[in-house]
């Protein structure tokens, strides 16, 4: 893999300093912002960063095409570093919730521009390996981010891990600007947007794979945005218990997509995607019932939930990139804008779901039943088609 692409060492490397930077963040992002806007305006935060990034996706490819990988990550991760700076500055409501939004965006379009880096540096046969260990290496720094955040928030506030964010993305900053600066880009295709969005759900593979992604990107939306505050305000666990927790629940990131990538390219995602769908709706649907404050409780059923959300991830990541080529950058537009569209709908249903149950936990219950549905969309997939 490394003698025949070379330069995947310098993007596993970005992976990684990538990752660790959101891992600092994603989880008290919310619970950063409710100090601002209120616990029930978290939500509306995060849709309003999510409708501008579809935007921001509409014109990527364009821009893309005309400044490259290299110049557009190169501004892309610079101004992600300084808005990062401002957000552990900034102490008012009115410079805050702007600049969050504002790096929210910048976040997805830097996602963007790695999966393009993966894409041209993949091969078919090898689609599998590449994405399991690109994967096992983001969701390392994840599991590494939150073994230590949860000391650094015992000791300091939530702004000491922007800071720390910061200087992560600086470092990233630099990589880019160091490793990537001979990178040659491939013809990327020159389609209209609307014209790419026809193209993608004319194929059913890529809508199949498209549905598969949004429902586990609504998965993550819940679980990031709702379990900490759910773990926090409700059970009342410090924030060194749930940085723990946390540590322990993404372990199956680091341990099973490597392996997980190599089996796919054997034998294909059919099977798997049915039973990584199957574990996180069950699991999901035991948090509802767990109401103690007891961290290796709360570990275990949260760790469980993501065996399946992993395996979901790395295949449908797979099966997805299988079926197209790699000038098809307005494709993989589309296929990332469920994470901004699940940052749109998810909170909404939540905002509906709390107003109708009689408690905080429901959510769990009814993440686990919309989780079956993916089963479905997984059983569909023909043996011919991966």
């Amino acid at each position: 893999m490394f003698k025949t692409n070379p330069k995947l060492k310098r993007i596993f490397l970005l992976g990684f300093l990538l990752a660790l930077h959101f891992a600092f963040t994603s989880y008290i992002n919310s619970s950063f912002l409710s100090a601002f806007s209120g616990e029930e305006n978290v939500g509306l935060i995060y849709i309003l960063g999510s409708l501008a990034s579809l935007v921001a996706l509409y014109f990527i490819p364009g821009i893309l095409q005309r400044t490259g990988e290299y110049k557009f990550l190169l501004w892309a991760s610079g101004l992600n570093a300084l808005l990062l700076l401002l957000l552990s500055l900034l102490k008012t409501s009115v410079g805050i919730i702007p600049v969050f939004i504002f790096y929210f965006i910048l976040n997805l379009l830097i996602v963007f521009a790695m999966d393009e880096l993966v894409e041209m540096f993949s091969k078919n046969s090898s689609t599998g390996l590449v994405r399991g260990v690109y994967l096992t290496f983001i969701n390392l720094a994840w599991v590494i981010a939150q073994t230590v955040s949860g000391k650094i928030l015992s000791n300091f506030t939530f702004s000491s891990l922007y800071l720390l964010a910061f200087l992560i993305m600086a470092t990233f900053f630099i990589f880019v600007s160091v490793g990537l600066k001979n990178i040659v880009d491939p013809k990327y295709d020159k389609v209209l947007a609307w014209q790419s969005f026809k193209n993608f759900f004319r194929n059913k593979n890529l809508a199949r794979a498209y549905k598969m992604n949004f429902l586990l990107q609504f998965f993550y939306v819940w679980m990031v945005i709702y379990t900490p505050i759910y773990l926090h305000a409700h059970l009342h666990f410090t924030w060194e218990e749930i940085t723990t927790i946390f540590a322990i629940m993404l372990l199956p990131f680091v341990l099973i997509q490597f392996p997980l990538g190599r089996y796919s390219d054997k034998i294909g995602e059919k099977k798997m995607l049915r039973l990584g769908f199957l574990a996180a709706s069950l699991a999901t649907f035991s948090l509802f019932f767990i109401t103690r404050h007891e961290v290796w409780i709360w570990a275990i059923a949260l760790f469980a939930t993501r065996v399946g959300a992993a395996t979901i991830e790395i295949m449908s990541d797979v099966y997805f990139f299988k079926h197209i080529e790699r000038e098809n950058d307005e494709f993989i537009a589309v296929y990332r804008n469920t994470i901004p569209m699940s940052y749109i709908i998810a909170p909404f249903a939540a905002f509906v779901i709390f107003r109708l149950v009689p408690s905080f936990n429901y959510i769990f219950l009814i993440l686990g039943v919309l989780m079956l549905y993916g089963v479905y969309l997984a059983g569909a997939i023909n043996k011919k088609d991966v």
